[in-house]
């Protein structure tokens, strides 16, 4: 093969992957038709996902046709959506969310084989609490399996814990009301061993557990993020932290007036690409461009 040929196969080659490139950091997600928000935050209103003005939260989307949230109908129960040939469905409570009991607080695994979410259900036979506990089912072919209730010592037993979300380190984060905490609810970390096997839980520790009533912790996948709320006299609001140079939690803060609008700004969530943030103002979906926040580079 003579120079010119393979200069110029060169060339083809690098137009191919900064092509690649530049197609991976766009998100392919179209999010119902909407106008994407910059840095004011806009309704995530679509028609589809009305279901007669109810209270909704936990907004949930990995995959561009898919969607997860939380809505309060007899009990807080997790519905979804799904594209297929370009229509959206009309959405219903999911196959692993009890009709009986409360469900909420959807997340999706990076690829969509499992969903996590917490349930007011009994863990077992002899479960007479109904305390909130944390809950998976994993995606076969499709069709999610049976929900099971994570082990100990994610679940105590005795206490609530919410709102489970994983890095893509492997580090999953929750909070809980457990007796060795510093608030009502602080913020906990745990490693996902894998095998449904997880580590001991350990409290993050300030700046991010205080005395407050620290919740709702959706970690980034690069877990250089964290959006959580602060729940204080009964009124929620958003915050956020982030790792600074030294690799700690840097002091969190508060999202602001153009985000904590009501008494319950709360069910935080990142897109996958991690350039839109949703979350709930008294049940009202919200989102916002993830350039809002405040971030050293």
């Amino acid at each position: 093969m003579n120079p010119s040929t393979l200069k110029k196969l060169f060339f083809i080659s690098l137009l191919i992957l900064t092509n690649h490139l530049l197609t991976a950091q766009e998100s392919p997600c179209h999010y119902f038709g909407l106008k994407k928000p910059a840095k004011t935050p806009q309704d995530f209103n679509p028609v589809l996902l009305d279901l007669n003005g109810s209270f909704k939260f936990n907004v949930e989307i990995k995959k561009c046709d898919e969607i997860y949230f939380t809505t309060i109908d007899s009990e807080e129960n997790i519905y979804f959506s799904k594209k297929q040939n370009g229509k959206w469905s009309k959405p219903k409570r999911a196959s692993f969310s009890d009709p009986n009991y409360g469900d909420a607080d959807p997340f999706l695994t990076k690829e969509g084989d499992k969903i996590y979410f917490i349930s007011k259900r009994p863990t077992s036979s002899t479960d007479k609490k109904l305390d909130w506990n944390i809950w998976y089912a994993d995606n076969n072919n499709g069709v999610w399996t049976d929900p099971k209730p994570l082990p100990s010592p994610i679940n105590s037993g005795e206490f609530d814990e919410y709102f489970f979300s994983i890095s893509e380190k492997g580090n999953a984060f929750f909070s809980s009301n457990r007796k060795e905490g510093q608030g009502s609810f602080d913020i906990y970390t745990t490693k996902v061993l894998g095998n449904n096997q997880y580590s001991e839980p350990k409290n993050v520790g300030r700046p991010l557990s205080t005395g407050k009533y620290e919740f709702d912790p959706y970690i980034s996948a690069d877990e250089k993020l964290m959006i959580f709320s602060i729940n204080e006299k009964g009124n929620s609001s958003l915050y956020y932290s982030y790792k600074d140079g030294n690799n700690n939690w840097a002091k969190p803060q508060n999202l602001g007036k153009k985000i904590n609008i009501t008494n319950q700004d709360f069910a935080p969530s990142l897109s996958a690409d991690g350039k839109f943030l949703f979350y709930s103002n008294n049940g009202k979906l919200r989102w916002v461009s993830t350039k809002i926040l405040n971030i050293p580079n």
